[in-house]
């Protein structure tokens, strides 16, 4: 099974210009805790302006550039080291707060990764399959042509890497 991931399209342009090498997430509206964890250990990324700051405009597809690989997957309960996190990400730090506050159950799933370029572009189509507010989906064979490149760490990754150790 291949599976997609939605992310923010900020984060995602983060990840592929490698100055982000960790996903964080909390459980979705209709999915359990354990449920939204990091479960596949390759994924791509559909990047969403759902919830991105300010305008949204509706895009037509999912331009697919990156696949990542989970390195390292857990939870984070303490809002001290998710802080410490945040400078080395795209992520609304007020936002993440939120998100971390938003349950019972105060904690994010974390997903240390390495990513890949894919070229060319795979452009994805909105569906009703791709619709709605959940994160994980999935999706049809790449096509087969693509190929990919693995993006190289920076000292961002290695910081985060020993903040996530």
């Amino acid at each position: 099974m291949i599976q997609g991931f939605k992310e923010l399209a900020s984060v995602c342009h983060a990840i592929g210009q490698g100055r982000q090498t960790v996903l964080l997430r909390k459980a979705g509206i209709r999915e359990s805790t354990h449920e939204s964890a990091f479960q596949p250990k390759s994924f791509y990324l559909l990047p969403t302006h759902y919830h991105e700051k300010g305008p949204k405009s509706p895009s037509q597809d999912f331009p697919i550039s990156l696949r990542v690989e989970v390195v390292r997957s857990g939870d984070l309960i303490h809002w001290a080291q998710i802080e410490k996190l945040l400078p080395f990400t795209a992520y609304d730090p007020k936002t993440i707060r939120e998100h971390f506050d938003s349950r019972d159950e105060k904690l994010l799933h974390f997903a240390q990764i390495q990513s890949f370029t894919l070229s060319p572009l795979w452009n994805l189509p909105h569906s009703p399959a791709l619709s709605g507010c959940r994160s994980w989906f999935e999706l049809p064979p790449p096509p087969s042509n693509l190929t990919e490149a693995p993006n190289t760490t920076n000292q961002s990754a290695r910081q985060t890497a020993h903040l996530l150790s």
